[in-house]
């Protein structure tokens, strides 16, 4: 199994807090739900941070079978189609977001 993260390290922007989680929980994960290849998909909103944790607003966790259908998500044209969704999305943000792939143990 594989699992994609994606990291949204900042805050939103003032006024746009709930909006922000609105897109994300109704829009982006529904939509990377549908993409091909993806088992699931959730948001992770983080409650309570150690004092020296990193500022992260959200994780988004997207899995996956294998490497291989991580790769088949990545180059699909359904993909290309869901990033015009989250450019609205990171209008909302101040800060930056990043992917890391993860294999399961």
């Amino acid at each position: 199994m594989w699992m994609r993260s994606a990291f949204w390290i900042g805050t939103p922007k003032p006024g746009q807090e709930a909006s922000f989680r609105n897109a994300i929980d109704g829009d982006l994960v529904p939509g990377l739900k549908a993409l091909p290849g993806v088992l699931d998909s959730w948001a992770l909103w983080p409650e309570r941070n150690e004092p020296l944790a990193p500022r992260i607003a959200c994780q988004i966790l997207v899995k996956f079978e294998s490497e291989e259908a991580v790769d088949r998500m990545l180059a699909s044209p359904e993909r290309a189609e869901l990033r015009k969704r989250v450019v609205p999305i990171v209008a909302m943000f101040d800060g930056e977001f990043c992917h890391i792939d993860f294999s399961v143990g």
